[in-house]
């Protein structure tokens, strides 16, 4: 039996797994996420963090969806590395170390952000904003006045938009003046550079390189373009354009059993970009036609 593995869980890899059991039911497929959830929808993530739909309102798979298609679902397991002369996918569920091997890979780990290297950047009330956990605690933890942004790109403007909509002021500490989108009302630009997070355990205050301190009781990390989840291909040996996976008009990589597809993956010599829904959908069905020929 070919055992497929898919790494990452959301619309790119969900798609692969999804359109490779509905085209051949004997493949093993396997789909590994980091998260904690079964498939759902980030383009309603604002909407949920606005209280206009519920969090049943994102999933548009069910807990049992996968088991009822016969794909072996691992969530909260976080890709550590791979043996591609093993061909095997070692990753873990909390410090346990797990393995999984593979006749063909396909990597759909999407774009991450990257923590700035700041004192208490790590501390429980920072958040990256990459997945509906941080969603759901930044949802709870709405408590106080001020929330502070480090950087700024669309989707920061959009979450900015919904705080300011629950009488919030948020902050915006960047060096230079953002480029489009421009923040609207309710967001106040500071031209600095922040050097410390304060609090406890969670979030208290901030502190700016000229030493002002404001209080604030969030933290969010945005970036023009999250960096690609490609930590655990060190010493892979596959290809990458840039910080992205290298793949052809067919969704290979440089070897001919490893496939990616969205926002991890570019064309070669070509800038990495975000990709939308649709494009990425688009993607997972070219990659699934050409893997089913390579096996023939």
């Amino acid at each position: 039996m070919t055992k497929i593995v898919i790494i990452g869980g959301s619309v790119a890899g969900h798609s692969v797994a999804v359109n490779l059991r509905e085209k051949n039911k004997d493949y093993s497929v396997t789909l590994i996420t980091e998260e904690a959830f079964p498939f759902y929808d980030r383009r309603k993530l604002i909407s949920y963090l606005c209280g206009n739909i519920k969090e049943k309102e994102l999933f548009l798979a069910s807990p049992d969806f996968y088991a009822a298609q016969n794909i072996n679902f691992l969530k909260e397991r976080k890709a550590v590395g791979i043996n591609t002369a093993k061909q095997t996918v070692y990753f873990k569920k909390e410090e346990k170390r797990e393995s999984c091997p593979y006749d063909f890979l396909v990597i759909c780990s999407g774009r991450k952000t990257i923590l700035p290297d700041i004192p208490g950047i790590n501390k429980d009330s920072v958040f990256r904003m990459d997945a509906l956990s941080d969603f759901k605690e930044v949802k709870s933890r709405l408590i106080g006045d001020t929330v502070c942004f480090l950087g700024w790109n669309r989707l920061a403007c959009e979450i900015a938009k919904a705080i300011v909509s629950k009488h919030k002021e948020v902050k915006l500490i960047m060096k230079e003046a953002p480029l489009d989108p421009l923040p609207g009302e309710g967001v106040e630009v500071i031209n600095s550079e922040l050097v410390d997070v304060i609090g406890e355990s969670g979030v208290q205050a901030v502190k700016l390189k000229e030493g002002k301190i404001i209080g604030a009781c969030l933290v969010m990390v945005f970036m023009s373009l999250p960096q690609a989840a490609v930590d655990f291909l060190d010493g892979a040996n596959i290809e990458l354009s840039e910080d992205a996976v290298s793949v052809d008009e067919r969704m290979r990589t440089n070897l001919e059993n490893v496939f990616a597809c969205g926002a991890v993956s570019a064309p070669k010599d070509f800038s990495p970009r975000l990709k939308t829904w649709d494009e990425t959908v688009m993607e997972s069905k070219i990659l699934v036609d050409n893997l089913i020929q390579v096996i023939g």
